[in-house]
Formats: C-alpha cells, sequence, structure tokens
C-alpha cells in the first residue's frame, strides 16, 4: 500500500507539471501559430458579449484563442472595436449583451462615448439584458446610449439610487485586543478610519456626500438625455425601484421585451466578435506616426514585476522601463499614460512620476488618462504630464498621506503569549505589530508623514499652478470626481481615450487625418519568451514547488496513510494496477 501512495501521488505531481506546462506551452503556440485567416463576412453586426468586469489591461493575451475569441480583452479594445467599425461599411450594426457585465461609472462613460460615436455613424446598436437585477447603476448607464434596450419578461431593472457603506471597526479591534494606531493628513484622508473609529467622521462624511452627489447625479442626467426624459422623472422612477419588465417600459426606460434570440434578430448580418473583428479588421491605430501607450493598473508597489499571476498591482520597476522604452524610441512622438490606480507606495509613485517627467523633457508630448480610479499616489504619478484628462465618474484627488500599525500586545497577553525582544536602537521595533508606539516613534511618524505630505502638495502646486492656499483647500485627503476635479483645477478636461488620442495628436503636431500608430509598451513578447517569463513567476513557480514537494515525499504520506488505516481498496479489492514511482528533483 506504502508503494502505491508513493507512485500514486509521484505521478500528480508530475502529470500536473506536465499538464500546466504544457498546456501554457501549447497554448501560446497555437495561438501564434494557427489563428484563423476566414475572412470577415461582407455584412457585420458587432456582438459585445460581456462576461463580468472589464479589465484595463488583459491577462495573457496570447492566450485568448484557446479560452474564446473575445477574451480576454480589454477596454481599449471594445473602445477600437467600436471606433473602427463606426468607419467600415461592412459593418452595419452593433448588439450587445449586458446580462453578466459589471463596471463603474467612468468605465461606462466610456464606453457609451464610444457607442455614441458608433451611432453617429448612423449604424443602429441594440442593447440587450436578461435582467438589471445587480443594482449597480454601471450597466444600465450603458445601455442608454443604444438605440433601443431589450429586457427580457422576466427581468428587473434594478436602479434604485447610490448607497456607499464604510465599515468602522474600531469597537471590534478593542474587544479583540488590538489597537490601530494611525496617522493621517489631514481629515478628509479617511481609509485609516476604519480600524481607528466607530463612526464616521464628519469631514469624511461631508467629502463623500458630495462625491456620491456628483456620481448620481451624472447617472441621471445622462439618463435622462439619451431616453429624452426630465431629469425629476427619472429620479422619481428610480425612487420607486426595482421596477418589473412592464413597469421598466412604461416608465420609458426599457423599449422591447423579450428574449436575446428575439432582440438579435432585428440587426441583419452576421455576428462578430470583439477578438475576430480586430483580428481581422485590424484596428483604428495601426500605421502611421506612433504614438505609445503604458498602463499603469493596480496598486502601485516598488520593484520589479510581482508576476504575470499578480493582476492587482502596478510595480514601478516595468512601469518605469516601458517609460524608458517610450524615451528612447526615435519613431515615438507622444505618450499616452492610462492609470487606473487607487495609490500605494510613495516612493515607487514618485518613482513613476520621474520617469514620465523624463519622457516629457525628452520633447514628446505625455497625455495622461485616467480610468475609474487615479486617486493618491494613482495622481502623484502622473503630475510628470503636459495635460491630465479624467471622466466625469474617476475618482480622484486623495492627496494626503497615512501610516501607521495594528498593535496586538494585548490580545497576545490576553492569551499568555509572551514576546522575547532583543532591540539593538531605540527604534528598531517602531513597526512591530507586538508593542505599541511609544510617544517618541509616535513623534517620529508624524515627523515622517509632515514631510511626505509636504512633498506631495508641493509637487501638485507646482504642476497646476496653484498658491498654497489653493492647494490646501483641494488636499488633505480629499476625494473628488473628475467633474469637480476639472472645476478646481487639478485636471484639464473630461473625457476618454478618444480625447486623449486627440490631445496627443494635437501636442504631437500630427495632422487630424494623419495615419496614426498607438504602441503599447511595454512590446509584446515573443510567445516562448513570454512562457519562459510565466516559469519564472514567483507565484506560479511556488505552486509548481508545491507540486513538487508533494511528489518528493509522497512515500512519507503513503507510510502514515496506510498507518491510519485508510484503505483505498474497500471491501478488501485489490488495486491490480499501480503507477510508477516517479519522483520530481
Amino acid at each position: 500500500m506504502r508503494r502505491f501512495f508513493v507512485g500514486f501521488f509521484a505521478t500528480i505531481g508530475v502529470l500536473c507539471l506536465v499538464l500546466l506546462v504544457g498546456t501554457l506551452a501549447a497554448g501560446i503556440w497555437l495561438a501564434d501559430s494557427f489563428q484563423t485567416d476566414e475572412p470577415l463576412p461582407k455584412r457585420i453586426i458587432l456582438q459585445l458579449d460581456f462576461n463580468g468586469p472589464i479589465d484595463e489591461s488583459p491577462l495573457l493575451p496570447e492566450l485568448a484563442g484557446l479560452l474564446d475569441e473575445d477574451a480576454p480583452l480589454s477596454m481599449i479594445d471594445y473602445v477600437d472595436a467600436l471606433d473602427r467599425a463606426a468607419a467600415d461599411d461592412r459593418v452595419t450594426g452593433l448588439f450587445a449583451d449586458l446580462s453578466t457585465l459589471a463596471l463603474g461609472l467612468a468605465q461606462a462613460q466610456e464606453l457609451r462615448a464610444a457607442v455614441f460615436r458608433f451611432r453617429s455613424a448612423g449604424k443602429t446598436a441594440i442593447a440587450f439584458a436578461d435582467s438589471f437585477e445587480s443594482g449597480e447603476n454601471g450597466p444600465y448607464y450603458l445601455a442608454s446610449a443604444f438605440d433601443r434596450i431589450w429586457l427580457q419578461p422576466s427581468g428587473l431593472l434594478g436602479l434604485t439610487g447610490l448607497q456607499l457603506e464604510f465599515p468602522y471597526a474600531a469597537g471590534l479591534l478593542d474587544k479583540l485586543g488590538l489597537r490601530a494606531e494611525f496617522e493621517q493628513r489631514y481629515e478628509y484622508k479617511g481609509a485609516a478610519g476604519a480600524v481607528t473609529e466607530d463612526h464616521m467622521p464628519r469631514p469624511v462624511r461631508e467629502n463623500m456626500t458630495r462625491v456620491a452627489e456628483s456620481l448620481f447625479g451624472q447617472v441621471i442626467s445622462g439618463i435622462a438625455t439619451a431616453r429624452r426624459l426630465g431629469g425629476g422623472s427619472v429620479q422619481a422612477v428610480i425612487d420607486r425601484g426595482p421596477l418589473l419588465a412592464t413597469e421598466s417600459v412604461s416608465n420609458g426606460l426599457i423599449d422591447s421585451l423579450g428574449y436575446r434570440e428575439q432582440a438579435r434578430a432585428m440587426l441583419e448580418g452576421e455576428s462578430v466578435g470583439v477578438g475576430r473583428y480586430l483580428d481581422g479588421a485590424g484596428g483604428p491605430y495601426d500605421a502611421g506616426t506612433r504614438i505609445a501607450l503604458v498602463h499603469l493598473d493596480g496598486a502601485i508597489v516598488r520593484g520589479d514585476s510581482q508576476g504575470l499571476l499578480d493582476r492587482d498591482n502596478a510595480a514601478s520597476g516595468p512601469i518605469v522601463a516601458a517609460l524608458d522604452d517610450v524615451r528612447t524610441d526615435p519613431d515615438v512622438k507622444a505618450l499616452i499614460l492610462r492609470v487606473s490606480s487607487p495609490g500605494g507606495s510613495y516612493v515607487a509613485s514618485d518613482t513613476i512620476r520621474h520617469a514620465v517627467e523624463r519622457v516629457r523633457e525628452s520633447g514628446r508630448p505625455v497625455i495622461v488618462s485616467f480610468a475609474d480610479v487615479a486617486a493618491s499616489g494613482g495622481y502623484f504619478a502622473a503630475l510628470g504630464a503636459d495635460h491630465i484628462i479624467a471622466h466625469p465618474g474617476t475618482l480622484t484627488g486623495s492627496i494626503g498621506t497615512l501610516g501607521g500599525k495594528v498593535s496586538a500586545e494585548q490580545l497576545l497577553r490576553d492569551w499568555d503569549v509572551n514576546i522575547g525582544r532583543i532591540s539593538i536602537g531605540a527604534n528598531a521595533g517602531m513597526f512591530s505589530p507586538t508593542e505599541p508606539f511609544t510617544d517618541s516613534q509616535r513623534d517620529r511618524l508624524r515627523r515622517l508623514l509632515d514631510a511626505v505630505y509636504a512633498d506631495f502638495t508641493a509637487r501638485v502646486a507646482a504642476a497646476r499652478r496653484l498658491s498654497a492656499d489653493e492647494i490646501d483647500a483641494l488636499a488633505r485627503g480629499r476625494v473628488w470626481t473628475g467633474e469637480d476635479a476639472r472645476r478646481v483645477g487639478l485636471v484639464d478636461a473630461v473625457g476618454g481615450y478618444a480625447e486623449a488620442m486627440q490631445l496627443a495628436r494635437n501636442a504631437a503636431g500630427i495632422g487630424p487625418d494623419a495615419p496614426v500608430e498607438r504602441m503599447r509598451f511595454p512590446q509584446e513578447e515573443e510567445p516562448w519568451e513570454r512562457l519562459i517569463e510565466l516559469v519564472r513567476d514567483r507565484d506560479f513557480t511556488a505552486s509548481l514547488r508545491v507540486l513538487a514537494g508533494l511528489a518528493r515525499h509522497a512515500h512519507i504520506l503513503g507510510e502514515r496513510l496506510e498507518a491510519s488505516g485508510v484503505d483505498l481498496n474497500g471491501s478488501g479489492a485489490r488495486i491490480k494496477t499501480r503507477a510508477p514511482a516517479l519522483v520530481v528533483q
């Protein structure tokens, strides 16, 4: 029996290793070498099928062909497809299934603008959903940009308003014996309040109330304009929500009730997904004067990439390397930096800001486009640009800083856990979670935060040409919507990719009708290089090490299971086939 376990688990480990690496290798090779040459039909209906949220940058695009022709796609892929289709005589209509779409307000505004540009070319756009019941405003807000909206008869229109919720857990931490010790600059920087407060502070409530009013006002006005309704009537209907499908029609928010195939039948032509369409037709910016595109997507951290499987962080190393490539490429005439980040490391944000500034100093115009969120460090990183544009629904600003720790001293004491310390240096344990700050350490933390805040605000004031009094009124941790940020001077204009491209053209002296090649940096690697990078990925290799360890120690696991009386034979049956005893070193 022990030999069975040895062979079984060792073989599982080897097979998993082979399958993981082999599948990735085959996928990359197939996607690269066997893309379909099937021509696009003569009469096309561009089809948008969304599944969950839309990423700003895709994961492993080389594997898209193995997954689905429209997966994985980034926001810019959808925008490119809509803009290319608007100018393509073969494309006669647009059909979008929004049933499972999840997106923020600024993302909805990006797509709405692209849909309106498509419609302005004289083409019909139809949106369908089995239900708008998620309670999010984004999907229906996007749907309102289409010529007609179809809803399944059993569906709901779940527009009910906008509610922001912020948990405050100081009381819970106190019961657990935990003590949150944070300092923030200043009263509107509310993130630390989640663990230091037991209710919402008045300045934070004031700030977030204005943010909510701005965001929901944009939803109301956008729906009212698109549906040719009064803003007051839209608000009144929402206050009666959620609405049944029939109520949605009678109130002018839905055009037709029916099922997907019935809605699709309203358009004549062959359905072509975004991925296939871009492969066959190309994008709107495939040749001409080169404009670079770099993404800053995720929480900003120091150092090199956290790995291909880590999609939540924006490491400064690869972003700076991409910006340096842009700066030294003689064919690049301008840069668009797309920022989608809530902030992060101040040092890493400053590193990126400096690299952006160097691109601008090389004589290349730099245009920053804000996505859903570009706040705190995300805003700071953009300060080296010539122009900053944001969607009205972008969340930005949050010019401030915070720092501290959670001390578990009381929790450890309550559970009779004693900590033995050897400290050399007065502040050696300053950020240890096992003890609180001393008075001198807390004073030092305050001085550090004061220095960071002074540097942050001084750089914003210089970049945005603001006085000390003006920046003090705009900073202090306050969050702004893009709409309000434009009004107070924190951004230059409202808009998205199209407006960023137009600004880049103008700044680089490229004529309005001149062809443009928009190139993403870092440039795409060869497929096999991408595979090697994946294998080197720390998260990925950590998973493989688990499998290798399982195989290496399979004999121990087998012995222990056998000693515990586990009988895989059941009823005394014999296992006649035994896996070979393979070991992965």
